[in-house]
């Protein structure tokens, strides 16, 4: 299902490719919308790389983690995960929210 995101939305991570990310449950803000290669300036003055190989949005939270050979490592409050693991938290939900009181019986 794709959810026409776009910079500045607000989505969920309900999933990760491995299934274990910590920032499952995390509230996002979507930054850029990556392809695979494609460099980014991150707010912090670094540069990323989506060397994933599939197309990835970088997300902003703050205390977001990634898991390292260490454990947990913070990345900055910056960290990419593929769309189909986001969900809508604005915008998405409003034909579906209609539909509903539209089947409301009347009082």
């Amino acid at each position: 299902m794709s959810h026409q995101f776009k910079p500045g939305d607000l989505a969920l991570v309900a999933g990760s490719r491995t299934g274990t990310s910590p920032n499952i449950g995390r509230a996002v803000e979507l930054i850029i919308k990556l392809a695979p290669g494609q460099v980014f300036d991150t707010s912090n003055g670094r540069k990323a790389t989506n060397a994933s190989g599939y197309v990835a949005w970088a997300v902003h939270a703050e205390g977001a983690t990634a898991v390292g050979d260490s454990g947990r490592v913070d990345v900055g409050g910056i960290f990419l995960i593929q769309e189909r693991f986001l969900i809508p938290l604005r915008g998405d939900f409003e034909p579906e929210q209609q539909k509903a009181k539209e089947a409301e019986p009347c009082a």
